[in-house]
């Protein structure tokens, strides 16, 4: 008896061109300014508003350890499958996931920035991490919620009276 003589077919890696369009691609850019920022934006608040009030020990680690964070943000991004949604069409489960990843995001630079520079103000985790969630979900879903508003507007009738009961 002969045995098939076809091979296996080869697994090829997905094109990356085919998996990334530019709304992946300018997400990816504004997660990098989002988590790069907020937590400047943290130390900013923590000391009153004024850049020349953050001690150097502070900015310096931040300044330090933002470009690690700013790529672990988007290594954790792609794990939680935040750049293959469709976000016209994002609901709860989009938002549990980008809940969770910035939780796990938050634990990450806490823990990280600590052991590897120095510790920080409390405050500075807290507010750099609200901060971060806040950016991240108004870019994420404000489309949808432009979409709901719109559709909202578009179903009443002209000159109908709106009222919430």
């Amino acid at each position: 008896m002969q045995k098939d003589s076809k091979k296996p077919k080869e697994k090829k890696l997905p094109n990356i061109k085919k998996r990334l369009n530019m709304s992946d691609i300018f997400l990816m850019i504004y997660d990098l300014g989002a988590s790069y920022f907020s937590f400047l934006f943290a130390l900013w608040f923590r000391f009153d508003g004024k850049f020349s009030e953050i001690p150097g020990k502070f900015y310096t680690a931040w300044i330090k350890f933002a470009p690690f964070y700013a790529v672990i943000t988007l290594i954790v991004f792609a794990v939680f499958r935040l750049y293959r949604s469709i976000w016209k069409f994002a609901g709860f489960d989009e938002f549990k996931r980008v809940f969770f990843a910035l939780m796990i995001l938050a634990g990450v630079h806490a823990v990280g920035i600590t052991l590897l520079l120095r510790r920080m103000p409390i405050s500075y985790y807290i507010i750099g991490s609200v901060i971060q969630f806040m950016l991240t979900v108004l870019v994420r879903f404000s489309y949808r919620f432009i979409i709901l508003e719109r559709s909202k507007n578009a179903n009443l009738a002209p000159g109908a009276k709106i009222s919430n009961v």
